[in-house]
């Protein structure tokens, strides 16, 4: 496609239609600064100096060229641009969590493995459309400020300023300044050779490390050409020994010195669904049935999830029952659904019905808590995981995942001794919190991992009763929400959230 042809196409904005206010990024080209234009939030790119010569002009047309002509979830919206002479500026999309590398850098916000890969899957979505355009678009400076992130956490690559078009089956050749960011940039490229756009693969295996560990790439490194030589003879960020093999395998596979070896991103898509499934998931046979189920899914269905799970437990209909374990499996269900169903008000009216929904996360959290799911061929219909989760819903002291502030709310004012447990923020260990004599409450966590005692102050349990029995742990704190379900006859300052 001509250049004239997209540009014709490029809506022209008026530097009087742009109220310009804080910056939120400042790069070699410039700044980014958000803005208010035509009653929308926007983020405006602004250049250092004024274009006064052709070379700049041609490069910033290119650059708006590239910006407007693709139109995907995964690549940030631009919106406009300014073309008139001392006021060049290309306005896109505010994107209000800003950019993956400020938001993985800080550590004080708390980011799970799953929902990391979840974003690095959006980056290779994003990526994907670009390289599958005809003709080709290598980004040139995938990085992670360079993936900005919406108000759903959803990720998008922007910055187009470096990249350029590639014909299919052709290669590019830098002639005196190789185009990118150092730490991120292949070393075919670093070294003036033929590249393609398995260049932007290397880029993406960095920020895939990135995702993995939170940390800056070759921090070590203080000297360019030491650094150059360095990953031009295979030198690549360290991966941590409890790496998941298959985000491993995906991360050395990116950044392979040879650019042949080095998956297309519609292969990274592929393996990113299963590596989603792995980190979530820990349980062999829980990852098991997502993956025959709902891979590539991060969310399903109450309906969908309990139909694939009854069968994949192998549970016996009503019919085959006895009319007391029939009634148990389905209190079991319940069970299962009132402690994993996440309730979503479509439609933004809480008149609305709820959808439920089953996250790939909860499941594979619930299941480091209760687990683990033993083989439905050898396991006796009254030991099933869910026989677990039925039995520890019993127990008028379990509260489930209630917060820590929630927890002290229910205990305040009640007489010393009393007590309840909960889930840890930790998936797979519990916390006990309780009302000491001298009325402080304590919150004591409770390491467990699935198949394992329950471990507190070094003592070890072999269940969770046997624990609150071995510590003498005498007055159960009401408000469960649970018990209404699994003791019918029983109140709940709570009350059961229903079904």
């Amino acid at each position: 496609m001509a250049e004239s042809t997209i540009g014709s196409r490029t809506p022209e904005i008026d530097p009087n239609e742009v109220d310009l206010r804080e910056v939120l990024g400042v790069g070699s080209f410039g700044k980014v600064r958000r803005g208010k234009c035509r009653g929308q939030d926007v983020a405006v790119k602004l250049l250092h100096r004024p274009i006064v010569d052709e070379k700049n002009l041609a490069t910033f047309k290119r650059e708006v060229a590239i910006m407007s002509s693709f139109f995907h979830p995964n690549i940030c919206l631009f919106m406009g641009a300014c073309t008139q002479p001392g006021n060049f500026f290309i306005v896109q999309e505010y994107m209000p969590k800003g950019d993956v590398e400020k938001l993985l850098h800080n550590k004080q916000i708390y980011i799970s493995l799953c929902k990391r890969m979840l974003m690095a899957r959006d980056a290779a979505l994003g990526m994907n459309w670009l390289h599958c355009s005809n003709p080709t678009f290598i980004h040139r400076d995938l990085k992670t400020s360079n993936l900005l992130i919406d108000e759903k956490f959803k990720v998008k690559v922007c910055d187009f300023g470096l990249s350029q078009v590639k014909e299919h089956g052709k290669m590019l050749k830098d002639d005196d300044l190789a185009k990118g960011t150092p730490l991120w940039m292949a070393p075919e490229v670093m070294q003036f050779k033929e590249f393609n756009e398995k260049a932007d693969v290397y880029s993406f295996g960095i920020v895939l490390w990135e995702f993995l560990t939170r940390e800056e790439p070759f921090s070590h490194h203080k000297n360019y050409n030491k650094f150059k030589r360095a990953v031009c003879t295979g030198e690549r960020p360290p991966i941590p020994a409890d790496c998941e093999p298959s985000l491993q395998s995906l991360i050395e596979d990116c950044w392979t010195g040879t650019p042949a070896d080095r998956p297309s991103f519609n292969t990274i898509i592929a393996r990113l669904e299963q590596i989603i499934t792995d980190v979530a998931i820990k349980d062999t046979l829980g990852r098991q049935f997502w993956k025959d189920n709902f891979l590539g899914k991060e969310e399903v269905r109450w309906s969908q999830f309990a139909k694939a799970f009854d069968d994949f437990l192998a549970l016996p209909d009503d019919d085959d029952l006895s009319p007391a374990d029939a009634g148990r499996v389905n209190l079991n269900l319940r069970c299962l659904k009132a402690i994993l169903v996440d309730k979503q008000v479509k439609g933004g009216n809480a008149r609305q019905p709820v959808e439920l929904t089953v996250t790939l996360e909860n499941f594979g959290d619930l299941l480091e808590w209760v687990g683990p799911i033993t083989d439905p061929a050898t396991t006796p219909i009254n030991r099933t995981v869910l026989d677990n989760i039925r039995e520890l819903m019993e127990k008028a002291w379990f509260h489930g995942d209630v917060e820590t502030q929630t927890a002290q709310e229910r205990l305040c004012g009640k007489p010393g001794g009393t007590f309840l447990v909960r889930f840890s923020s930790i998936a797979g260990w519990y916390t006990v919190s309780q009302i000491t004599p001298n009325r402080v409450i304590l919150h004591q966590r409770i390491k467990h991992s699935p198949g394992s005692p329950f471990v507190i102050d070094d003592q070890s349990y072999p269940t969770l009763a046997a624990l609150v029995e071995g510590r003498n742990l005498r007055l159960p704190c009401d408000g469960s929400r649970f018990i209404h379900l699994t003791n019918p006859n029983e109140s709940s300052v709570q009350g059961y959230i229903g079904t």
